[in-house]
């Protein structure tokens, strides 16, 4: 059975930014990866990565980028057809990370 979609946008190579390493991050790492995106997942090096995020970091399928996430990585970790620009975030620290409600007001703006 496909996956289902939460919306109708083809998602072939698009970039998926997925902040935290715990099982939601893993959920999201493997939906993406199940809908044809390149998963890079932003968590600090000593965080405690989701065993199922660490197989698939071990076999090359998520990019771990070990550090804390920098506003920049919007505009940087993206396709170069689309400027570098990410093409979806999804944040996974829980709601009483500051990240978790201040990305909501983060807005890239085209050149």
């Amino acid at each position: 059975m496909p996956p289902a979609l939460l919306t109708a946008v083809d998602s072939t190579a698009h970039v998926h930014l997925i902040i935290g390493s715990n099982p939601l991050a893993g959920a999201r790492c493997s939906r993406a990866r199940e809908v044809g995106a390149i998963p890079k997942l932003i968590a600090a090096e000593e965080s405690h990565l989701h065993y199922g995020i660490v197989k698939r970091v071990e076999e090359g399928q998520v990019e771990w980028i070990k550090r804390r996430f920098k506003d920049e990585d919007l505009t940087t970790l993206g396709r170069k057809e689309v400027d570098y620009v990410v093409d979806a975030v999804f944040v996974t620290l829980g709601g009483r990370d500051p990240l978790s409600t201040d990305m909501s007001g983060y807005v890239v703006q085209a050149n």
